[in-house]
């Protein structure tokens, strides 16, 4: 994302950013949480793009709804025990 679409709003966009996929996915250590958070409160062009990479998740979410042929599973299943013993 370039300045200009950040609002110029700096360094401190990078970074959260940069950690906002682990931000969306819970998984950004507990002592970043408030930085990241109060970055969001306080920046509306990372607040948006926060807000569209949710929608997209659940967008993905509602539409990966099928499962795997069992025969396909078995057969992963397999491939990943073959290569835990490697």
């Amino acid at each position: 994302m370039t300045d200009d679409q950040m609002g110029n709003c700096g360094s401190d966009c990078e970074d959260a950013l940069e950690r906002l996929e682990a931000f969306l996915d819970g998984e950004l250590p507990q002592d970043d949480l408030g930085d990241i958070e109060q970055h969001l409160a306080d920046c509306y062009p990372c607040t948006d793009r926060a807000s569209f990479e949710e929608q997209l998740r659940a967008i993905v979410r509602r539409g990966c709804t099928d499962q795997a042929p069992p025969a396909l599973l078995e057969r992963i299943r397999t491939h990943l025990g073959d290569a835990s013993v490697s």
